[in-house]
């Protein structure tokens, strides 16, 4: 896990990212393998967010689900830089990212969270704002 000082949206090595735009060959490379490495990491930790999440849904305590709840979003959040409720939609931009190169992780971050937010608020939900990898408001986004 983290460490509260690490950033997980900083990339493997910041330093150099910040030296390569995503006009430039070696930028989009870098960009991809953050993305891929990123979903790996995911991956590898989304058994165990899924089994605190079944053990969430057990829970009949209002507060005691509250707080469970609430420490899942924070640990998914320090260690992975996004929250566990908009990790399906970090996970379908990093796929984007790591095929184009087209984004930093904390670009692609902040537009996941983006996307959620405009869900959530969104009467009409889903429809109007597709987590479709295919979409070509999101395929424009990180190409």
């Amino acid at each position: 896990m983290n460490s509260p000082s690490q950033d997980p949206l900083a990339g493997e090595i910041p330093s150099v990212l910040e030296n390569y735009g995503v006009d430039t060959t070696t930028g989009r490379l870098l960009r991809q393998g953050d993305a891929k490495l990123m979903l790996k990491r995911m991956a590898e930790a989304e058994e165990t967010i899924a089994e605190q999440e079944r053990i969430n849904r057990e829970v009949t305590d209002r507060i005691e689900l509250s707080v469970a709840e609430k420490r899942l979003e924070l640990q998914y959040l320090i260690e992975f830089g996004v929250r566990a409720s908009e990790r399906q939609a970090f996970q379908v931009l990093l796929s984007e990212v790591a095929e184009h190169g087209g984004l930093t992780l904390r670009e692609a971050a902040g537009l996941a969270h983006a996307r959620m937010t405009a869900i959530n608020q969104s009467s009409n939900g889903i429809d109007e704002l597709s987590l479709d990898p295919d979409s070509p408001s999101l395929s424009a986004a990180v190409a």
